[in-house]
């Protein structure tokens, strides 16, 4: 019975301090408040009127003690609890680093966008070394002034003034020559041989000067101030000038043909080798020739001997062996007296072409 006496009593006085300690402060006890703060005062109260007892009531207090303190560290425990979630907190922060990882990212990514430039180098080399083969090959550009003189336009026979030098009778070899000349184009003035003179060549374009003509009226040599184009069918005229060697006696009777020795001459007119310029032979015609210098242009010879030549020219600006430099182009053709019908066609296209040739004056 006394300790439940003493028990009841100590629950009294531990009632009667609870009443005490709540007497002074205004808020009920059934404050949810933080239960921490009402063991503080209980524990820090320093009553002397328990302090009597305190070898029976040691148990309960400390029990109280207990209760409180057990009861004061839940209430730290949020505090505890705040803590680590501010640290959580702080993650994103750590977060923030990787953030930074697309920089270095973006780094390598500038690297490689450098490859391009270093590969336009190699492709723009190898470009350039090409772009230089041509010059180099600029030099075959050096041949091109050869063609120069082909480039030059054909003087054309049309309206071109031919002055005809022949005998006064005007034989019908003659006309038919003229004819020949008109239908290429030519204007034809018919002249006597006895007439001519360096005045009288003076404005004409071509002088053609016919086998009919008397070689007495050339011996003169008045041709050779002459610089005008021209074509002999008569050798002693070109060999007053100097173009020849031989003076008379210069046709081969009883031949009919000629050896056409530069085939690739516009004169030639694709024909080559052995050409028939007459229709028959005979004992009272035949092929004329000469017996030019170093510096003419053979086209056609008599057959089987070289020297003699049936058609050749001297080019304007070029050398006889006597030392006689031509004032303009001269040309020779074969033919002798009465030929206009015994002739072939290919013998009038070499006519055609040399009358041409020699209006070139080149």
């Amino acid at each position: 019975m006394k300790r439940v006496f003493a028990w009841l009593t100590a629950v009294i006085l531990a009632l009667t301090l609870a009443a005490c300690s709540d007497g002074g402060s205004t808020k009920p006890a059934e404050s949810a408040q933080p239960a921490a703060e009402a063991v503080k005062p209980a524990a820090e109260s320093s009553t002397p009127t328990p302090a009597a007892d305190a070898g029976k009531t040691e148990a309960p207090s400390s029990d109280a003690g207990t209760t409180a303190q057990t009861e004061a560290k839940p209430a730290e425990t949020p505090k505890a609890e705040g803590q680590p979630e501010a640290k959580p907190a702080e993650a994103p922060k750590a977060e923030s680093k990787p953030a930074e990882t697309p920089k270095a990212e973006s780094q390598p990514a500038a690297k490689p966008a450098e490859t391009p430039k270093a590969e336009s180098k190699p492709a723009a080399q190898p470009a350039a070394k090409p772009a230089e083969t041509p010059k180099a090959e600029a030099p075959a550009a050096k041949p091109a002034p050869a063609p120069a003189p082909a480039q030059a336009p054909e003087i054309s026979a049309k309206g071109k003034k031919v002055l005809f030098v022949g005998r006064e009778r005007n034989p019908a070899e003659d006309v038919a020559v003229a004819q020949r000349l008109k239908n290429l184009g030519f204007v034809v003035t018919n002249i006597e041989d006895r007439d001519v003179t360096i005045d009288e060549v003076k404005g004409y374009d071509l002088i053609y000067i016919s086998q009919t003509t008397n070689s007495k009226y050339l011996k003169d040599g008045f041709m050779k101030e002459v610089a005008i184009p021209t074509v002999y069918v008569k050798n002693h005229g070109m060999y007053y000038l100097g173009l020849s060697s031989v003076e008379e006696n210069t046709t081969v009777m009883n031949s009919k043909s000629i050896e056409i020795v530069d085939s690739k001459h516009k004169v030639a007119g694709g024909l080559s080798g052995k050409v028939d310029v007459f229709k028959e032979a005979g004992d009272k015609f035949g092929v004329s020739y000469g017996v030019p210098g170093k510096e003419a242009k053979i086209i056609a010879t008599v057959p089987g001997d070289k020297k003699k030549a049936a058609l050749y020219y001297y080019d304007k600006g070029t050398k006889a062996d006597n030392g006689y430099t031509t004032k303009a182009r001269v040309s020779f053709y074969y033919w002798s007296n009465g030929m206009h019908e015994n002739s072939t066609d290919a013998s009038w296209k070499l006519l055609d072409n040399l009358v041409l040739w020699t209006l070139q004056n080149g």
